[in-house]
């Protein structure tokens, strides 16, 4: 029942959720996530593979992250915008289709995006990468 709250309504927001595989046989340092635009904290939701204490997602492991944004209004859009810093590439995705999703693979490293899916009428992005080794 609270999704649909989340999503109808006048307190309709939009939703933003990112999923990073570590396709490598070395481990993966999540340096930072940071919502540049949006209203929510980022939540993440790790497999066994990830080593919270030090930021650390090791091979085969993913992670999901999920945010959202401030409820639109006349002077807002609600718009979502999430910026991923790691030791293989710095990535930023964005929550509609007009908002580029950016990535700048680190040296020997590469970023394939294996899915990118936007609601028609604005409301969620979902997005899945995999980082490999070149």
């Amino acid at each position: 029942d609270s999704w649909c709250h989340l999503v109808s309504g006048l307190r309709s927001r939009r939703c933003l959720v990112v999923g990073i595989i570590n396709g490598t046989d070395a481990n993966l340092q999540i340096k930072s996530t940071k919502l540049l635009e949006g209203g929510s904290p980022c939540y993440s939701l790790p497999t066994s593979e990830f080593y919270d204490d030090q930021g650390l997602l090791g091979p085969g492991g993913a992670i999901i992250y999920f945010v959202w944004g401030n409820p639109p209004n006349l002077n807002n859009h609600g718009d979502i915008f999430l910026n991923v810093e790691t030791n293989a590439f710095t990535a930023d995705f964005g929550g509609n289709k007009s908002t580029n999703s950016n990535y700048f693979p680190r040296c020997g490293h590469q970023l394939q995006f294996l899915e990118k899916s936007f609601d028609p009428s604005g409301w969620w992005a979902k997005f899945w990468v995999m980082s490999t080794k070149v």
